[in-house]
């Protein structure tokens, strides 16, 4: 038998079983959750993203430079292009955000809103004006209170960061005085696989597919007290993703 059938074979069998391993510990931080238990329940749910991830095709390259950029105080921001970017955002940042991904994720996790909630995030409404407001009153008091949140400025993977960029980043710099990490990362996907919305589809078809190798490009910091207003800070923010 040939060995490279052989290798893919085993290589979707280990991605399956870790698929099962993260999907069990998810179970579990549940439980620890509804036990009160909320901080190792954080703990496990950020490991179970990490092994996900893994389990999805994702591989980490990430040059040692960059990796103590993760744990610096400030408005972290990141281009938001592929769909297993949720997962290693959890992994790499571990910091409180505002996200709508429970809507993808709600019918194939059990009790996903109040997994994210318990960690620290808010889920929210895009559509609805209220929520966005309410999701914006969130960023600003977490980012006045810890000095620490993640927030993805395109708002969703079907919108690039080159198409839309929210203000709302350089003024929670400016109102806070907080400097913003910019990080821009790739993902070298060779498969070409859509998510199209079908969770299932789409992790099967991960399972079989090459690897993703996850990379950071570049990261900028930036200090609101180096620019006039917060839209000169916005346009330089800009640049550093249009510009290679």
């Amino acid at each position: 038998m040939n060995k490279l059938y052989i290798f893919k074979v085993l290589n979707i069998f280990l991605r399956i079983n870790l698929f099962i391993f993260s999907y069990l510990l998810y179970l579990i931080q549940l439980i620890f959750i509804f036990l009160k238990f909320t901080n190792i329940a954080k703990r496990i749910f950020r490991r179970a993203a990490y092994i996900c991830s893994l389990s999805l095709g994702v591989s980490y390259s990430i040059n040692k430079k960059f990796k103590h950029g993760f744990f610096k105080k400030g408005i972290h921001i990141s281009n938001h292009d592929n769909p297993l970017d949720i997962f290693a955002a959890q992994y790499l940042f571990g910091m409180r955000t505002i996200t709508t991904v429970d809507q993808h994720l709600k019918n194939f996790l059990p009790f996903f809103e109040e997994s994210l909630k318990n960690y620290g995030h808010l889920c929210f409404d895009y559509k609805n004006f209220d929520e966005r407001k309410s999701a914006y009153l969130f960023l600003r008091k977490i980012s006045a209170s810890e000095k620490q949140i993640l927030i993805y400025p395109s708002g969703s993977i079907y919108t690039s960061i080159k198409t839309r960029f929210s203000k709302s980043v350089s003024k929670l710099s400016f109102l806070g005085n907080i400097r913003i990490i910019a990080w821009k990362f790739s993902f070298d996907d060779k498969s070409n696989i859509e998510y199209n919305r079908k969770i299932v589809d789409y992790i099967f078809k991960r399972f079989v597919s090459e690897k993703i190798i996850l990379k950071v490009d570049k990261v900028k910091i930036y200090d609101p007290k180096d620019y006039f207003n917060y839209d000169q800070l916005h346009n330089e923010l800009k640049k550093f993703y249009l510009i290679n």
